[in-house]
């Protein structure tokens, strides 16, 4: 299995340890969490007896319990002798049946109850879900001491209000083990491609596919070795047919439902702006009011991994602003978004092959790669060989405060914890990249403002210059000229 080495290490600590365990497993839609939970108690812990339930969207309760027990009878090959018809009496019967399993086939290990998707079960909490299972869990799983509970959902914010914060919810303060996931990082996802998928690609060209994926598993099995990637874009998000042709809206409603739309707006006003906006900006552009509503969509859209909070320098709190930082969102705001079914049906042949050579393509690609590096300051940190010292990232920006001084802007800020500053410029070019004069002089300006102004007076720092290329750099005349500390490739990422 790529990566989850953690998450796995977490599972197989709950399975050997005593008593009986709660988790909660969450993460955006198609990251992987149902077939990390299948992979781990169907192929390698397969002692454990195991028992899963899945919640579908917009399904009345009736409907729910209907198919949580069928899926008892799939399972166990029981069938009540009574109607149920509330959540209570559905636990009440899986808790029989699993004591009648136990006993007839003289389990010794662990019982696993995976309930997936939970948030779609019951999202607005108005049919004593969530009350039934925190009971089953008090008076049924904890007391057994062999019960490994686990709810699983791509909704992560109802996970996080519901599960972990609401105070007065009965399930509040009982999880044992919290277990988040998120995309794979580069290097996974150059190991999957290569090794899963079957694939013989260049580092930059697996760059290019994140910048179009991300990290998502489920989007990355897309994926077909046999055809160029040009072609398997072209098949995957270029026609009506395709398997991410409607993956963007799906996202949405699964996650937010009938509020879908909003927190797409807000979504789509980020994409407009690459070096994001702080919460103000965002509610003006919107003509939106700063409140709760909008607060929580952010914190939302955040728990979900679709936008990230850059603080700026300096102003760590008041400063934060909001880039989307889902790779695959990006991609098809500046794609597809546009594009109307009538549109995608009647494009030409090898559509997305005649898009790589445009100097539209290559804009996009540059922006989409600092988004990359930042989203995987890990990886960055790494290349560096400077992890353990990272303090933040961040965005710094001044205007001219004197006369003579010309404003800067600085999109990347590593921080580390010995005083030492990294300055990060990210290019993305098909060759080597060539430093002019006049970016070498905005590269010295930068530095003077930074240290000027960004600094504290009595912050002593070490500023370093640091490039992260495709292919390096001409080390021509303007290259001369500059104190680059830090030369980094793609290769040295991946």
């Amino acid at each position: 299995m790529i990566g989850r080495k953690k998450e796995l290490k977490v599972l197989g600590e709950i399975c050997d340890s005593k008593g009986s365990s709660f988790a909660a497993v969450y993460g955006r839609r198609r990251i992987g969490k149902t077939y990390l939970i299948n992979y781990m108690f169907k192929e390698h812990r397969k002692e454990c007896l195991f028992f899963n339930y899945t919640g579908i969207s917009e399904l009345p309760k009736v409907i729910q319990i209907e198919n949580f027990i069928d899926r008892i009878y799939e399972w166990f090959r029981v069938k009540p002798t009574e109607v149920i018809s509330d959540w209570s009496a559905v636990f009440r019967f899986l808790k029989y049946t699993i004591d009648d399993e136990v006993e007839k086939r003289n389990h010794k290990e662990k019982v696993i109850i995976f309930l997936d998707e939970i948030p779609w079960i019951d999202p607005n909490n108005k049919d004593g879900f969530l009350s039934a299972l925190g009971y089953f869990w008090n008076t049924y799983c904890e007391e057994r001491g062999n019960i490994v509970l686990i709810i699983c959902g791509s909704n992560a914010s109802w996970i996080k209000n519901r599960i972990f914060e609401e105070s007065t919810g009965p399930l509040y303060k009982r999880l044992t083990h919290k277990i988040p996931m998120y995309p794979f990082n580069l290097f996974e996802t150059k190991e999957y491609l290569l090794k899963e998928k079957g694939f013989n690609l260049d580092n930059k060209s697996i760059m290019e596919i994140y910048m179009v994926f991300g990290g998502v598993a489920k989007y990355l099995s897309y994926l077909d070795a046999r055809d160029s990637i040009s072609v398997n874009i072209d098949k995957l998000f270029f026609d009506t047919e395709g398997f991410m042709f409607n993956e963007y809206h799906a996202v949405f409603r699964s996650l937010f439902m009938e509020r879908a739309n909003y927190h797409k707006s807000l979504v789509e006003a980020l994409c407009l702006k690459p070096r994001g906006l702080s919460v103000t900006e965002l509610s003006k552009a919107l003509d939106l009011p700063v409140g709760g509503k909008l607060l929580s969509a952010i914190s939302e859209l955040e728990d979900s991994g679709f936008i990230q909070g850059i603080s700026k320098f300096g102003n760590k709190k008041k400063g934060i602003r909001y880039i989307v930082s889902d790779a695959y969102i990006l991609f098809h705001h500046k794609w597809i978004k546009e594009l109307s079914r009538n549109d995608v049906a009647n494009l030409d042949d090898g559509y997305w092959n005649s898009v790589v050579g445009s100097q539209k393509y290559a804009l996009w690609t540059g922006r989409s790669f600092e988004m990359v590096v930042i989203t995987n300051v890990r990886t960055y940190l790494n290349a560096r060989g400077a992890g353990g010292l990272f303090s933040g990232v961040y965005y710094w920006e001044s205007k001219a405060k004197e006369e003579g001084e010309t404003g800067a802007q600085i999109d990347m800020v590593v921080e580390y914890g010995n005083g030492i500053y990294d300055i990060v410029e990210c290019k993305f070019y098909n060759k080597e990249y060539e430093i002019s004069k006049e970016y070498a002089d905005n590269m010295k300006n930068k530095m003077v403002m930074f240290r000027k102004h960004g600094l504290k007076r009595t912050q002593k720092g070490e500023l370093k210059m640091v490039f992260l290329t495709t292919y390096g750099l001409v080390h021509n005349a303007a290259y001369n000229s500059l104190n680059i500390s830090g030369e980094l490739t793609i290769d040295d990422l991946l």
